[in-house]
């Protein structure tokens, strides 16, 4: 998520939708009062730095120590970004906060500024969901269950972040100006840095969490699943016509 004050616009960063790639890219333009929240380890590897708002939050939401050691060890402390700043923003906005939440913590911003995010198939972005939050965990669900674990209304408490629609929309209406899609994820950068009046440069369009081997979405699927995601992301589903794919 980045409220950048510098060139007036949001991106809310609707999870498992390139959107790392995009925060990582956008830092590298970012202004000194500039609002990342999460993307930092992506971003500081594209080139980008700690601003000053990050600074000034390491020092003061970090104890000296860490902030010692890590400057010692790495010789530079832009690391610590992603810890300072969700301290200092806890309770108030998070990586994957929603067009509700980021109005309410900026009125002014919200009403003035360009707001983008970007989708994804949710058919595929389901799978995608699945592979990460799964990522490091010693035994998993299926996929059948992690969706049904959803639909039973537990993705809070077993932390799945699966929420889409609802980031960008509010009472079933979308709130953003401009929706970009993975599917083609550089035309729609590209659009959106025109019109920013950014440079674009698809060299530093990184695929932060690309999948080497894309898997075979369908070999996920078993019976009744394609129902369960159509009911899960139906609006979106419906307003861009996404299908499964083929």
């Amino acid at each position: 998520m980045i409220i950048s004050h510098r060139h007036k616009f949001i991106f809310i960063h609707v999870p498992k939708t390139a959107g790392s790639a995009v925060s990582a890219y956008l830092a590298r333009e970012s202004g000194p009062w500039d609002l990342q929240l999460g993307s930092w380890k992506d971003a500081l590897g594209n080139g980008a730095k700690a601003n000053r708002l990050a600074l000034i939050a390491m020092f003061c939401h970090l104890s000296p120590l860490k902030i010692a050691q890590t400057l010692i060890r790495n010789h530079s402390v832009d690391s610590l970004a992603v810890a300072a700043l969700s301290r200092r923003f806890a309770g108030k906005l998070t990586d994957h906060s929603s067009a509700s939440e980021i109005e309410a913590f900026d009125p002014s911003a919200w009403k003035q500024y360009f707001k983008f995010c970007f989708v994804r198939n949710p058919f595929e972005r389901a799978v995608s969901l699945y592979n990460w939050h799964y990522r490091k965990a010693d035994t998993r669900p299926t996929f059948s269950q992690m969706l049904c674990l959803i639909e039973a209304g537990a993705a809070k408490k077993e932390r799945i972040n699966w929420e889409s629609w609802q980031l960008y929309t509010k009472n079933d209406e979308i709130v953003v100006d401009f929706i970009g899609r993975q599917e083609r994820l550089s035309e729609d950068l590209r659009s959106v840095c025109d019109r920013l009046g950014l440079p674009f440069d698809e060299r530093f369009l990184i695929r932060a969490k690309a999948n080497p081997t894309r898997p075979d979405i369908r070999s996920y699927y078993k019976p009744g699943d394609r129902e369960r995601v159509a009911r899960l992301f139906g609006a979106e589903i419906e307003h861009f016509k996404y299908r499964f794919p083929d």
